[in-house]
């Protein structure tokens, strides 16, 4: 089966542009995200991608990184809504149910791979004076609970 991540792309961009003008929604789109990592091992293996593009909303809902261009929030937000999304291409109950969650946001990263990068890079010059302590926390514990959940996934 040819998964075509365009397709996919266009068929969630009017909700993603809503989305991305409504700072609850898209706060509520990273919970939903969040919850669903967290309760699945295979997606455990693209949490740091995950986590890259939930760190990067973070910092542009609160005004601190904008760098990023319109085209590539909305393409970000459009690869999260459709991992949430249960009627997807492939369910995610069936084996291999995943594997079109993980097209598109392979489609997603590669496509904004620049300013990933430019993010990563003003990420790592300010991680010191932008660290919100309680989204520190935050990620602390769910790591601490998946890794009660799943082991320590650092050492596989």
């Amino acid at each position: 089966m040819k998964i075509d991540v365009e397709k996919i792309l266009r068929s969630l961009e009017a909700k993603a542009n809503t989305i991305y003008f409504d700072k609850s929604r898209l706060k509520n789109l990273l919970n939903a995200v969040k919850e669903k990592i967290e309760n699945n091992k295979t997606l455990m293996e693209i949490w740091d991608d995950i986590k890259l593009f939930i760190d990067l909303i973070k910092d542009w809902m609160k005004g601190d990184y904008k760098e990023i261009s319109q085209g590539s929030m909305i393409m970000i937000i459009i690869s999260l809504l459709y991992l949430v999304n249960p009627l997807d291409i492939i369910p995610d109950f069936l084996v291999g149910g995943f594997i079109d969650d993980l097209a598109v946001i392979a489609y997603v990263i590669k496509k904004t791979s620049e300013e990933l990068n430019i993010y990563k890079e003003w990420r790592s010059i300010n991680n010191n004076d932008n660290v919100d302590k309680t989204e520190m926390e935050d990620v602390i514990e769910m790591e601490e609970e998946v890794n009660m959940e799943y082991g320590d996934i650092q050492d596989e």
